[in-house]
């Protein structure tokens, strides 16, 4: 009877741990997809590719509680063409993924730069919360908030962190 317990109790702690770890992979997966998610819809706009910037928002998309799907893309269409050169850095500060896995929130800093030739003549940081949906395997933004912050706060955190 006690090695029946013993034994029981074995299996109960194995599977709690093997639950637990399983929980930690499926966490650190969900966070690296979040992260190159991130890092795509960031190449996008650098990269001048709209479609793309306008696939990594949900359809239902809010962005500072005013801009839609739409406007957001236009808005990110007007820095660019103001721009020749855009540049962005990221550094992320925390995910919490869901449960379910198919929600999460990101927090991250953000300094975007635009120049017409090689040195920088337009540098703003922005405080970004983000929240993110899996939908078809995929994370895409369904809301953010922004604001501005001083470029001096963001570029010793990219410095030290490097980009995503």
């Amino acid at each position: 009877m006690r090695n029946r317990k013993k034994h029981t109790l074995y299996i109960v702690l194995i599977s709690s741990l093997s639950l637990f770890f399983l929980n930690s992979c499926s966490e650190d997966n969900a966070e690296k997809a979040l992260k190159l998610a991130l890092a795509e819809l960031v190449s996008a706009v650098e990269n001048k590719q709209y479609r793309s910037v306008t696939q990594k928002l949900t359809t239902h998309f809010r962005g500072n509680k005013r801009l839609n799907q739409q406007t957001m893309s236009a808005l990110v269409f007007r820095y660019t063409l103001r721009h020749k050169f855009v540049k962005i850095y990221t550094v992320v500060n925390t995910i919490e993924v869901a449960k379910d896995k198919k929600e999460a929130n990101m927090l991250f800093h953000t300094l975007l730069t635009g120049t017409k030739s090689t040195l920088p003549e337009h540098m703003r940081a922005f405080r970004v919360q983000s929240h993110w949906l899996k939908a078809d395997n995929e994370w895409k933004i369904k809301e953010a908030n922004w604001i501005e912050v001083q470029a001096q706060t963001v570029y010793p955190r990219i410095k030290n962190n490097a980009q995503i």
